[in-house]
């Protein structure tokens, strides 16, 4: 007697159907504090399949304090680069903001994108003030969310 295993395929919602809650996770890396902001509402989304690569801004702080973080007066310019950013991003949901990490004197903000080329990323990132910041960019593709899993602090059950 032959025997099928069913596994079914995980059921997404669309992106703006999941929680837009977020926490914040702190710890150490290389003895430097390592801070985390993460969606957790998008838990029940990792490895959405309309969804697979991942598009990181790397922002290098322009005056860290000695243990690799923002002061308050940089932390205010980057939550309106993040506005700005989320905006330019999500826009036409053509991408969802995951998480941003802060360490080592830089903010990354990653997001989880459909497919972009990069003609069409580089022009809507033009737009972005960064007010005399340096965006550095990186997509790849990372269709599991991987990353996403790796920054937050709670297990999530693999899709």
């Amino acid at each position: 007697m032959n025997v099928m295993l069913f596994s079914p395929k995980k059921k997404y919602k669309s992106i703006k159907e999941y929680p837009d809650t977020w926490r914040i996770g702190q710890g150490a890396e290389n003895g430097k504090p390592i801070f985390v902001r993460y969606r957790e509402g998008l838990q029940d989304a990792t490895g959405h399949p309309d969804f697979p690569f991942q598009i990181g801004v790397a922002v290098p702080l322009l005056n860290p304090t000695c243990d690799g973080l923002t002061t308050q007066a940089e932390a205010e310019v980057l939550w309106r680069l993040e506005d700005r950013l989320n905006e330019i991003m999500t826009h036409n949901d053509r991408s969802v903001f995951a998480f941003t990490i802060t360490t080592g004197g830089m903010r990354e903000y990653v997001f989880y994108a459909r497919e972009w080329t990069p003609e069409q990323f580089d022009e809507d990132v033009q737009a972005i003030d960064a007010e005399g910041h340096e965006l550095q960019f990186m997509m790849k593709h990372d269709p599991h969310w991987n990353s996403y899993k790796e920054f937050t602090p709670r297990k999530i059950s693999k899709t």
